[in-house]
């Protein structure tokens, strides 16, 4: 029998190695922060991936062209905290740390398939797109990353990482332009910084982990040396140290489809941009992306109402994306100059809007809601005809006329927006939707969400004590007359401290004066602060004042809190689930019926499409209680405050319960002949 010595030594050496690797592991992780450590180098378990053959869009009234350009137009952010190239050259982590036990080489961490299990869609590669990244990513030059010593490009996340959906039946996927996505932006972030710190990891152990390598190889290219690779290092270590800084605290879990938007923007403004931690509030109100088409030709958007001048709310989104804004320079210098490119906002808005105003055309135009295809399966239209008149009997006095009929032109509805300035009374050139804004009692939806912009203050003063500067917040914003005797006149604002809640549909908009100040309204203190953004941008690009409004989509920055909830028109209702503005409701079977009987237990990330009853797929889900995740996928708990499934509910529960009660209970024929209008809607 032949002895191989170098099999032996071959064998020896790496078994040596890797107990080399697994004592500093060991010793690592027996230090005080063990249990951190590991959590942060340990991903989040992910669903499967879905098999599609297929791939299939609806007509939506934009072309190819027009649609790449939207998936990939940057909003000047800096969402995810690594450059690039950086991201370019990552690895998928190991499921665990202790996989960097073993040699071996992951895919990259940018595969489709991969970034697919967190909810992305694949794109291919394109102008728009050169190195093939899921929709709804951009790069960014010139940013400055915290951590990182030198400006970079940057990656951030355009309008349509949120506003693009999909839909799985069978092995098809359907696109829906301007849809609710289904990503998971928390896992994403979870897994990304899983990969960053396992390649770190590895630029500290001896062999054979070789993943640092790897990854400074693909990076540094021809300039690969061991100085640049120990400076890539110490780079790695800053960017971070840098982000450990800025980890959000996370109070309800947003999973698959939702975002806590209001409070990550007010977090990244007031709070992070400005390094005052009193500012920082916990993440606790997830909604569900909503769709965005026709939402251009509403008197008020978000879910509260809360927002009327299109730029204001597409400029504020940017910045809560992490689009750089400064607040430290000198009010004449460059205070709330921003990195945000104020042309592609105007672009994305005017495409989504069309280029003429409906009410004037008649027609909707830009960016239309999708149709019900056939091969979903056939409308019945004899129980959609029956749908109709319950549509018009119990929702139409909230959701208006259908889009697609003639009522919807009456002056009822389409509406210019009228407001107060210091100058006198101003109204829009155009009409606009009036959208009907329920009071959360009437309503009885989960409250959390409108009681952001109602309850929440932001310290933006100077203290004199610790030498803090003042934010520089000094412009005038309007809002709806508050409702208390004694309010001051229309023709001279009202102090912007006071904490309100209106409605304009009762009550004239009239100007505000927002200071800086220790308890400023949130809503006031973001409208100012976007406010002077777009006016600083307006200034360093030479804007005349008589062209500004055009950007500004010829309407007044007008905010409101605590209004309730808007009734949006439910054109393309059918391809938003889930439902209820957090999305607590899977199908529309479930949203209408009573609320005592919609499931508890929603499980978020298979975008598998029931076309029965009209939603999100569901398992059976009967166990009294669940993990945040199971086999990958969200299980959203309703009972969670942020989380509730309750109002807009059709029938008493069976404990008598009538609050948020809006219609009758519907039989199973009634409910399913609704579900088919809505179909045609």
């Amino acid at each position: 029998m032949e002895f191989n010595v170098s099999v032996l030594f071959t064998k020896r050496f790496w078994l040596t190695a890797v107990a080399i690797v697994a004592l500093v592991i060991f010793v690592a992780l027996r230090s005080s922060t063990a249990q951190e450590i590991l959590e942060n180098l340990t991903p989040p378990e992910l669903p499967d991936s879905i098999t599609i053959a297929n791939r299939d869009s609806f007509d939506q009234n934009w072309d190819a062209a027009t649609t790449e350009r939207f998936h990939f137009v940057s909003q000047g952010t800096a969402t995810l905290p690594i450059p690039y190239d950086w991201l370019i050259a990552l690895e998928q982590p190991e499921s665990s740390a202790w996989g960097l036990l073993w040699p071996g080489a992951k895919p990259a961490f940018t595969e489709a398939n991969y970034l697919g299990r967190y909810g992305f869609i694949a794109s291919p590669t394109s102008d728009e797109n050169p190195d093939g990244l899921p929709i709804g990513f951009a790069a960014t030059p010139f940013q400055n990353l915290a951590g990182y010593p030198t400006t970079t490009t940057a990656i951030g996340f355009t309008c349509a990482a949120c506003h693009t959906g999909r839909l799985v039946h069978g092995d098809t996927e359907y696109l829906v332009e301007g849809g609710p996505a289904v990503t998971d932006l928390q896992g994403f972030s979870k897994g990304l910084g899983a990969s960053l710190g396992q390649t770190f990891f590895a630029s500290k152990l001896p062999l054979p982990n070789k993943r640092f390598d790897r990854f400074a190889r693909r990076l540094l290219g021809d300039t690969y040396s061991a100085t640049t690779k120990a400076k890539l290092a110490k780079d790695m270590k800053s960017v971070i140290d840098a982000g450990a800084e800025s980890v959000e605290t996370i109070a309800v879990v947003e999973g698959f489809g939702r975002l806590d938007a209001l409070n990550r923007i007010g977090n990244q403004v007031f709070s992070k941009n400005t390094g005052q931690r009193n500012n920082y509030t916990p993440i606790d109100a997830p909604v569900n992306y909503p769709q965005i088409w026709t939402a251009s030709w509403f008197d008020w958007v978000q879910y509260d109402g809360s927002i009327m001048q299109p730029l204001i709310r597409n400029a504020g989104e940017a910045l809560g994306v992490h689009a750089a804004i400064n607040t430290t320079a000198p009010i004449d210098e460059g205070r709330f100059s921003s990195s945000i490119p104020v042309e592609d906002l105007n672009w994305i808005e005017a495409t989504l809007a069309g280029p003429r105003p409906p009410a004037e055309a008649r027609a909707f135009g830009g960016l239309l809601s999708p149709k019900w295809p056939a091969s979903l399966g056939d409308i019945d239209s004899a129980l959609a005809a029956e749908g109709a008149d319950l549509y018009a009997r119990h929702c139409k006095g909230c959701h208006m006329p259908p889009l697609n009929s003639e009522e919807i032109w009456s002056e009822r509805y389409f509406k210019p927006i009228e407001w107060q300035t210091y100058n006198g009374a101003k109204v829009t050139q155009a009409d606009y939707l009036a959208l009907k804004i329920i009071d959360i009692d009437e309503i009885g939806t989960d409250a959390a969400q409108s009681d952001i912009l109602a309850l929440r203050t932001v310290n933006t003063a100077a203290d004199e004590q610790t030498g803090r500067q003042g934010m520089g917040i000094d412009t005038t914003v309007c809002a709806p007359k508050p409702q208390y005797t004694g309010a001051a006149s229309a023709d001279s604002g009202y102090d912007a401290s006071v904490s309100y809640r209106g409605n304009s549909s009762e009550n004239s908009l009239v100007p505000v004066q927002v200071q800086d100040g220790p308890m400023l309204s949130f809503a006031l203190a973001l409208g100012a602060v976007v406010q002077q953004t777009d006016n600083a941008w307006f200034n360093a690009n030479n804007v005349p004042a008589d062209q500004r409004l055009a950007f500004e989509g010829d309407r007044p920055n007008c905010l409101q809190a605590g209004a309730g909830y808007k009734a949006r028109p439910l054109n393309g209702v059918w391809a938003t689930g889930p439902f209820l503005h957090n999305g607590s409701v899977p199908t529309l079977d479930d949203l209408l019926r009573p609320a005592d009987e919609r499931p508890r237990f929603v499980r978020l990330g298979d975008p598998t499409f029931d076309t029965v009853k009209v939603g999100l797929q569901q398992p059976e889900l009967s166990k009294d209680s669940y993990p945040a995740y199971v086999d990958g996928y969200f299980i959203l708990d309703t009972a969670v405050d942020g989380n509730r499934n309750t109002g807009h509910a059709f029938g008493a529960s069976k404990d008598g319960t009538t609050a948020g009660v809006i219609g009758p209970e519907f039989t199973d024929r009634q409910r399913q002949a609704l579900i088919e209008y809505l179909k045609t809607l």
